[in-house]
């Protein structure tokens, strides 16, 4: 009688764990999407960030005037497509033709940066991958590579589309047939002193860089004068500068200039800078890791990408 007992038992056990499971399951496919305010910061999480976990972040910035929540928009059916955490923080940048301005707002708004992307398990009680993937216009578009070039490791990819300057991953360079240093902004000979480590290239070297920009953003009044020597005068002259060097460090970055366009997020910028940070997730899928998620113990391994241009 007391064995049929514990068998009854046991089995009413088995039964109310399985009916919890699915009590659980149907709670996290049951969820909505839902946006975080908080101050600078504006966060979406889609309906299916649950059952991604741990989830890839994609942070958006904005250019000179913008402001996260309304820039983001054009992301949002690729993070519910996609299950992605969009972070996209507001920052009031200064002039950005001042060089010193310029350097003095990345030391101060990209560790902010990497403060709310690090907040994001917090906030949303989900656990986020390792390295985060950049998209940004112009001002934005600069503050993206640069946190790239500040906090490799925490990168897997950037997008970086129309930007005005760029800081190169060289301490020095060739000027006129003379060796020169580049200190922040222009290069990283320095970042020590402002950040409190030295670049990682062995870590930047793992990154996947996309390049766009307008073939008539060309103007060279738009763009500040003291990157002249090291990248060119416009844009257009800038982009090509900024990825070749890339390209001679052997990292895998691709640009594209698009005709007859000024300097604007046209629909198909926006839709080819998608299709490449889904390409990235897409072909690291199986072994994505790149060490520990954020909210978790550990989850896979370092990751080496390996991309083919999309």
């Amino acid at each position: 009688m007391a064995r049929r007992a514990t068998i009854v038992l046991t089995i009413a056990l088995v039964l109310a764990s399985f009916l919890l499971a699915a009590v659980s399951v149907h709670s996290v496919q049951a969820s909505d999407a839902y946006s975080i305010r908080d101050g600078d910061l504006y966060v979406y999480v889609p309906s299916n960030a649950a059952q991604q976990q741990p989830v890839q972040i994609l942070v958006a910035m904005h250019g000179m005037g913008g402001d996260g929540a309304t820039f983001c928009q054009g992301l949002l059916a690729a993070a519910d497509r996609n299950g992605w955490i969009v972070v996209a923080p507001t920052f009031k940048y200064q002039d950005y033709k001042n060089a010193d301005l310029v350097l003095q707002d990345d030391v101060s708004f990209l560790p902010r940066l990497l403060e709310m992307i690090d907040s994001i398990p917090g906030r949303t009680g989900l656990q986020t991958r390792q390295k985060v993937l950049l998209y940004g216009h112009s001002r934005g578009a600069q503050a993206v590579h640069r946190f790239a070039t500040y906090y490799p490791e925490r990168t897997l990819a950037v997008a970086a589309l129309s930007a005005g300057s760029y800081t190169l991953p060289l301490q020095t360079m060739m000027v006129n047939g003379e060796s020169q240093s580049l200190p922040l902004p222009f290069g990283v000979a320095n970042m020590s002193r402002y950040l409190g480590h030295d670049f990682n290239a062995d870590a930047f070297k793992q990154i996947v860089f996309r390049v766009e920009v307008g073939g008539t953003d060309a103007n060279p009044a738009d763009t500040p004068r003291a990157w002249d020597p090291y990248l060119g005068t416009t844009r257009v002259e800038r982009a090509r500068a900024y990825t070749k060097t890339l390209q001679n460090m052997g990292i895998q970055a691709d640009l594209t200039v698009y005709p007859d366009t000024d300097h604007i997020v046209s629909s198909v910028m926006l839709n080819d800078s998608i299709a490449f940070l889904e390409g990235i997730i897409a072909r690291n899928a199986k072994r994505y890791g790149s060490g520990l998620s954020r909210g978790a113990l550990y989850y896979g391994n370092s990751l080496t990408t390996v991309a083919t241009k999309p």
